[in-house]
């Protein structure tokens, strides 16, 4: 549910060529947010549907919010430093380790759909931080 709204927005962005640059930090960040808001709003049934523990879920939420905000607000500057973009996808990266750190310390008790969305956000990540990261020299021009 959650991660298919972002990967129709990644493909939405991928179509339109590199001007779509200026507006993958918006959707980096608000699929970030949007979805972190929605884990916190949702947070024991998604613990009990995940079978995953209520402070994963949290964890999950606030790493999805903080990255959302860090996102949105890159996304907003006129100015954007090359470095700033840079830790952006390196944070992507970094994340895309810890879902699967997750993914591999709960394999055995997570449901399958807790394991799924953990796995795709994993992807969905790592495909934003090769964008990012590609694109950094544009976005950071972007005014």
């Amino acid at each position: 549910m959650f991660l298919a709204n972002k990967f129709v927005l990644l493909l939405a962005i991928n179509l339109q060529g590199e001007d779509s640059a200026i507006n993958i930090l918006h959707v980096d960040g608000a699929a970030g947010f949007s979805v972190g808001v929605l884990l916190f709003a949702l947070l024991e049934w998604v613990s009990v549907l995940y079978n995953l523990p209520l402070n994963i879920v949290v964890l999950l939420a606030s790493a999805n919010v903080i990255y959302g905000i860090y996102a949105l607000n890159l996304a907003f500057l006129v100015a954007k430093p090359v470095y700033t973009i840079t830790v952006l996808a390196i944070g992507n990266v970094v994340w895309a380790f810890i879902c699967i750190a997750i993914v591999l310390y709960y394999v055995q008790t997570a449901s399958l759909i807790g394991i799924m969305f953990i796995v795709l956000e994993a992807g969905f990540v790592i495909i934003l931080a090769y964008y990012e990261f590609k694109l950094r020299f544009v976005l950071a021009n972007v005014k």
